[in-house]
């Protein structure tokens, strides 16, 4: 195969395509905006600490399974499965609720607010798991050539689950649930889509599937990005290479099709074909103009809640503390309804802390602890201005210190603060949205920009704000789709 493939991007998606079209003989290139490959799946070495900047976990390992053997490769990283999950603590309260994957173990954390825990759930994950079944495979793991290819495609779902289409997660949960904070620690997986359980549509409760029961959640031995340096060591072997410090920015249409695009420098990039693996429809409104997906009429659509975090090193260690927590407030509806428009105070925001040394020595010197913080907040849509970064990463600090007991603001050896002004500018993020479009149901399948391009047919998408979804298992996922779209285009194997 002498076809040139030019991939805009090199987070997980376009790593995976890459390593994909180059086992099956295709010429590929790489460019990159930053000046290492990642993505949001990137890393932040300072002061003797090592931070996974974003992704912490992830379920579905399987998907990079089925990536290596498509590959002919062995994964080059080691997955680390997770037992317990996470913590969930809530304000005002000394209590610290431990998700297991065992449903014995489970059911004796909410033995006081929930009675019966155990066959409530067992039922909920049941339902859930069916709809999982029925159509993982059918929906989420194929290209849609239309929307009423995808219509039709949907109605060979079992009419049983169509109910969760008209729910939302929190509609979900309550048909099995009686206790708040029960209702609350599992509409958390609606949070992994940056959303809220009273956006999220109940489909989404199959997150809840996989995470206790399918294949759980899973992180790297020696931290999350040595995903990214085994994929690149790999697309070394193939000879692919990566230009750094490279955006692009325009591109050139002689009348004959796309044959090249343009850096931030001036500089031609030329291929057969084009991947962007970059947010699907902020690239056809930025670089290829189209009025379809201008500003105006993105700033429209429903987008992701956008990410505030913070990278801490902190002398000692913190033993109120497990390797992944959430800290939710007393507030939890009006929270949630409010955060998006900006309309909710975040002197006490919700949050979710990574102590990434409880599981990975090397990523902080001896006797201190690493923490990754992640606070969901407004894109720049509705909160422009972040002048008050530092107040509200204060806040955190302060409201973290006093739930776990420790003096983090005067041990801090490390502190590293991104708002969503600097991740957009980091990485491209529309309006600073943390993981591109939202998944209602107006913007998921074919009704979410197409990873092939509706004008030229050399251009392709891969990664969150096209099929299949957010996520690392959905990036792998969709560079499986792009793939066959390519290698269909060609009539290779």
């Amino acid at each position: 195969m002498d076809k040139k493939v030019l991939i805009i991007g090199t987070g997980l998606g376009g790593l995976t395509t890459a390593l994909r079209l180059a086992k099956r003989g295709f010429k590929v290139e790489m460019l990159e905006k930053i000046d290492r490959p990642g993505g949001r799946l990137n890393q932040l070495k300072k002061d003797g600490f090592t931070f996974d900047m974003a992704p912490s976990f992830f379920s579905m390992s399987y998907e990079f399974d089925e990536f290596a053997e498509d590959c002919g490769i062995e994964l080059p990283f080691e997955f680390v499965p997770l037992d317990p999950l996470y913590t969930v603590n809530f304000a005002e309260s000394d209590k610290r609720y431990v998700i297991y994957r065992d449903l014995k173990k489970l059911a004796n954390e909410f033995k006081d607010i929930e009675p019966d825990f155990e066959r409530k759930m067992t039922a909920y994950l049941d339902s859930a798991g069916k709809f999982f079944h029925d159509s993982v495979d059918l929906v989420i793991k194929r290209n849609f050539d239309s929307k009423l290819d995808y219509l039709l495609t949907l109605a060979k779902v079992p009419w049983g689950h169509a109910p969760k289409m008209i729910r939302n997660v929190w509609q979900e949960l309550d048909r099995y649930f009686d206790s708040e904070e029960v209702k609350q620690v599992f509409s958390l997986v609606a949070f992994f889509l940056g959303a809220t359980p009273f956006d999220t549509p109940a489909l989404y409760s199959l997150l809840s599937y996989t995470e206790l029961v399918h294949d759980g959640y899973h992180n790297v031995k020696g931290g999350m990005y040595k995903i990214v340096e085994g994929l690149v060591d790999e697309l070394e072997k193939e000879n692919v290479k990566i230009h750094y410090n490279t955006e692009i920015v325009d591109f050139r249409d002689n009348g004959q099709g796309l044959k090249t695009l343009l850096d931030q420098n001036g500089k031609e990039w030329q291929a057969d074909d084009f991947i962007v693996n970059g947010d699907a429809a902020a690239f056809r409104g930025n670089v290829f103009r189209r009025e379809k997906y201008s500003k105006k009429k993105l700033d429209k659509q429903k987008w992701t809640l956008a990410p505030f975090t913070m990278y801490l090193g902190v002398k000692g260690k913190i033993d109120n503390i497990d390797h992944h927590n959430y800290f939710l407030g007393t507030n939890f509806k009006d929270y949630a309804n409010k955060i998006f428009k900006n309309d909710v105070s975040l002197k006490k925001p919700y949050y979710y802390v990574n102590a990434i040394s409880k599981f990975n020595d090397n990523a902080a010197p001896e006797g201190h602890e690493n923490l990754f913080v992640l606070v969901p907040v407004p894109d720049l849509r509705n909160k422009p201005d972040w002048a008050d970064t530092e107040e509200l990463a204060n806040n955190v600090i302060q409201d973290l210190s006093e739930r776990v007991d420790y003096d983090i603001q005067n041990n801090l050896a490390s502190k590293t603060v991104l708002n969503p002004e600097q991740w957009a500018g980091f990485l491209n993020l529309y309006q600073g949205s943390g993981l591109g479009l939202a998944h209602d149901l107006n913007q998921i399948g074919a009704f979410r920009p197409s990873n092939k391009d509706e004008k030229y047919d050399n251009v392709f998408y891969v990664g969150s704000s096209t099929v299949p979804g957010t996520g690392l298992p959905m990036a792998v996922i969709s560079s499986k789709l792009v793939t066959e779209r390519i290698t269909k285009k060609y009539g290779t194997v």
